[in-house]
């Protein structure tokens, strides 16, 4: 539309300058065209020429083409033709008729059109990559409770059948009672081999040895244990297998010895004289007497040994023992310590029954049932032993799940089962095994310590024809 107009204004406004320039001529008038201004552009038979001022011909010799455009219009001045005739003025309203009437339409015809929008069309799309699609996530599994595998050495077979049996079920007790569930008990049958049992339990992935009971047994698992780098906690007494990666958690006669006798010297008693198996066990108790005597806490008037046909009544060693006896009583003795228990301390008493009264201190053997059979002869006795009432509720649960009484060493196995479930998440190492503050357990308090034996925390028990009495309770921490 703006180029329309603008072709329309150039061409049209010549005329209309000239008009401006009060030009006249006549309708009858000849002339091609005149030059009213200095310089004006005339129509020369359809063709534009630029001529002088006053110039006039009916072609000009310099036809050429110029820029169809009028500057200082307002300086065309009125003047008549060359001829001397007029113009005749009627040319005014035709042309501005015929001008305006020509823009109108064209004006007219420019609106009608619609211009065509300008579509802004998108960018052709970028080539995009296949990506072959991955196969969905597979959710995670829930995490796996870490388990730990415990091997449990005990007699499941043969003579001692019934104590394994025991001691396996207290061991799952303790599992139950205490409610770990990463613990996974191993157990093997050392009837026919404790090296075997133990390398059956090690190469199914056990962490951790509990048992056996006896010392050659433990003897024979020793070796495997450096071996494989695992410790293993015995229920044996006898301290001589202690150390290179094996722990006692049988009650040691030593350590009963000590706190029996440290009590009878608070009580005033210290004029010792002792009847001992001639066994390693009872080389055990005298070298805990020669200790303490040593130490000045006892006066040990002698120790006389003894085996198992000295003790039998009828036997040629019953004169030997009596003998002593009496020699011990002249003597001034204050109390007779007999370690013994079971069977053996029922012999002794038979045997001593002439000799009687006497105070007879005891050791932990004597906590069993049969001890009180002999509540005459050892009344107002005493021994070191593990505080029984914890026992005897283990004993009552034990009863009521399994239908019989445990003997008395199945609180090891469920002591030793609790205290591998306490150390499953920790690990099994001697520092964790020799935890200085210890351990509770149905036997109360008790310790490992670096050289593979252990403390307890003992009291002080009584016969009497009703049971056993507490003189001094157990202590509450070391």
């Amino acid at each position: 539309m703006q180029f329309i107009f603008n072709f329309i204004y150039q061409r049209w406004f010549i005329i209309f300058g000239i008009e401006k320039g009060n030009v006249t001529m006549k309708s009858n008038s000849s002339p091609d065209g005149v030059i009213l201004g200095k310089k004006c552009l005339v129509f020369q038979r359809k063709t534009l020429a630029f001529l002088d001022r006053g110039s006039y011909c009916t072609r000009d010799p310099r036809p050429r083409k110029g820029k169809l455009f009028l500057r200082k219009i307002n300086h065309f001045l009125p003047r008549m033709t060359p001829c001397g005739k007029e113009r005749n003025v009627t040319m005014k309203n035709t042309l501005n008729f015929f001008i305006w009437g020509i823009l109108l339409m064209a004006l007219t015809s420019c609106g009608q059109q619609k211009v065509p929008e300008t579509v802004t069309m998108p960018p052709p799309p970028k080539a995009v990559r296949k990506v072959k699609p991955l196969p969905p996530a597979t959710p995670p599994l829930p995490a796996q409770p870490l388990t730990h595998k415990v091997g449990l050495l005990l007699p499941l077979t043969g003579p001692q059948e019934p104590l394994g049996k025991a001691m396996v079920e207290a061991a799952q007790m303790a599992l139950f009672e205490s409610g770990c569930s990463s613990i996974i008990l191993l157990p093997q049958d050392t009837a026919q081999g404790a090296h075997q049992a133990a390398l059956r339990a090690l190469d199914e992935g056990a962490e951790l040895l509990l048992g056996p009971i006896f010392a050659p047994e433990v003897e024979a698992v020793k070796p495997l244990l450096s071996a494989r780098k695992v410790s293993l906690i015995s229920f044996s007494t006898n301290q001589s297998v202690a150390g290179g990666g094996t722990f006692i958690l049988g009650f040691l006669p030593a350590q009963q010895i000590e706190r029996a006798l440290h009590f009878a010297k608070e009580k005033g008693v210290s004029k010792i004289a002792a009847l001992t198996p001639d066994n390693q066990y009872g080389h055990h108790i005298d070298q805990a007497l020669k200790r303490l005597e040593t130490q000045g806490n006892i006066q040990l008037l002698g120790i006389t040994h003894y085996t198992k046909g000295d003790i039998l009544e009828g036997n040629p060693g019953n004169v030997r023992l009596l003998e002593e006896v009496a020699d011990y009583k002249a003597k001034g003795v204050e109390a007779f310590l007999i370690p013994e228990g079971g069977e053996n301390l029922g012999y002794l008493m038979t045997l001593l029954r002439p000799q009687m009264p006497l105070k007879i201190l005891g050791s932990g053997q004597w906590d069993t049932p049969e001890t009180l059979h002999h509540a005459e002869a050892l009344r107002s006795g005493f021994f070191a032993s593990p505080d029984p009432q914890e026992r005897i509720r283990f004993e009552a649960r034990f009863q009521k799940i399994y239908g019989y009484t445990p003997p008395r060493i199945a609180t090891l196995a469920y002591d030793a089962t609790a205290l591998a479930a306490a150390l499953a998440d920790k690990g099994y190492t001697l520092q964790n095994l020799t935890f200085s503050q210890g351990f509770s357990g149905i036997d109360g308090l008790f310790r490992l310590t670096a050289k593979g034996l252990n403390e307890r925390g003992l009291a002080i028990l009584e016969v009497n024809s009703g049971g056993f009495r507490t003189l001094s309770p157990s202590p509450q921490t070391f």
